[in-house]
């Protein structure tokens, strides 16, 4: 036990005895979640809680609000802020639809909270290797979802990433990524994968030059934008 923690593989968050209720797999688990995090967040002092929120929500599939005010006490809503921010969590709670911009952030102990689906993706490869490997999780997520082009995912989605502004791609440019992917006659069913992915939402509230554009606006995962963009963590 003490030479995990001299040498660095432990963080000052747990206790001896979280550690042991956790055991050694899901620790070195959150250990590679806060590791890739840092290239995402730089040095957050959320990081850390962040990390172990994540490996819980992945393990379990979701998680409420009163287990994360177990993990991060008073810092609870700034982590899921934060969390929100990048589209790393998720409140279930919504209004009318499951559309990032309907959903309802509520600090209640037993609202409940959810990763997207390339987000579940990605920190099942990252906990495993404490890499973001955006390629192999775009791929393994739409192989999953029975997509027969799912070779050509990764491509589409780096070209979406790329063509998203303020976070926002209009469906003329969607159609623009699939004529280049050689996917061309299936733009309303790329869009439906990509949605389905959590790759891309709908965006309901008006305001946004490219929303006045007169197309469709979707507004695009950070964290995909990043990966794409900056790749980072190994990739």
């Amino acid at each position: 036990m003490t030479n995990w923690k001299s040498c660095g593989l432990i963080s000052p968050l747990f206790s001896w005895d979280t550690v042991l209720s956790m055991g050694y797999n899901s620790v070195m688990s959150i250990e590679k979640i806060k590791y890739a995090l840092g290239f995402l967040l730089g040095k957050d002092d959320l990081v850390p809680a962040l990390a172990t929120v994540l490996d819980r929500c992945h393990c379990q599939q979701g998680i409420r609000f009163y287990e994360i005010k177990k993990i991060a006490g008073e810092e609870a809503e700034e982590l899921l802020l934060l969390a929100w921010d990048w589209k790393l969590l998720l409140p279930r709670r919504s209004g009318q639809c499951a559309e990032w911009d309907d959903r309802i952030m509520v600090f209640k102990p037993e609202e409940y909270y959810e990763i997207p689906n390339i987000a579940y993706f990605l920190l099942e490869l990252v906990a495993d290797t404490g890499i973001w490997d955006i390629d192999t999780a775009v791929r393994s997520m739409f192989a999953h979802m029975g997509e027969a082009a799912y070779d050509r995912m990764p491509t589409l989605t780096e070209e979406a990433a790329k063509l998203a502004k303020n976070r926002c791609i209009r469906a003329a440019d969607i159609n623009s990524a699939c004529i280049r992917t050689g996917l061309k006659n299936r733009t309303d069913a790329m869009i439906a994968a990509l949605k389905g992915g959590g790759i891309i939402s709908p965006k309901l509230k008006s305001g946004s030059p490219t929303q006045r554009s007169g197309s469709p606006v979707y507004e695009v995962h950070p964290v995909v934008i990043e990966l794409y963009r900056n790749p980072i963590g190994g990739q």
